[in-house]
């Protein structure tokens, strides 16, 4: 019989090894002729700092460079709910090239401090997904410094 800790290590390695398999990276997958997704946060407003439990309308101005397809999704998430895990609270269509893309959002900002962490907003962009499944090829974040 297995101890746990040989399980554990059984299962991260056999999941790694799965990975693995599947992370490749070969020239034909890609879109010929794209170039690399990019986000450049270009304003949030309020930038900090912000009082935790208070709902906040940020507004937020990105530049996004789509590359890899005609259409795809910008999303913009905080970690709302753990200072580890983000929560999509808006998205927008986006296009091809170069673009200026605006979200006004509303969200209570929360002060992680005494779980070593900082409230963050992580914006996101790629692709439009075929199906259910969506990956983003582009992401930036964000510290929002929060104060009592």
């Amino acid at each position: 019989m297995m101890r746990p800790a040989k399980f554990a290590a059984f299962v991260f390695l056999y999941a790694l090894g799965t990975c693995a398999v599947f992370a490749h990276d070969e020239a034909d997958d890609r879109p010929h002729g794209s170039s690399r997704d990019t986000i450049r946060v270009i304003a949030v407003e309020p930038s900090g700092p912000v009082k935790p439990g208070i709902e906040t309308t940020f507004n937020i101005q990105i530049e996004a460079d789509l590359g890899s397809a005609k259409e795809g999704l910008a999303r913009v998430a905080f970690n709302l709910d753990s200072p580890t895990s983000y929560r999509v609270v808006s998205r927008r269509d986006i296009h091809q090239g170069k673009q200026k893309v605006s979200f006004a959002v509303k969200v209570v900002p929360v002060d992680w401090t005494a779980k070593r962490g900082q409230f963050e907003m992580m914006i996101n962009m790629g692709p439009k997904p075929a199906e259910n499944i969506w990956a983003p090829t582009a992401f930036v974040r964000k510290a929002i410094p929060v104060k009592q």
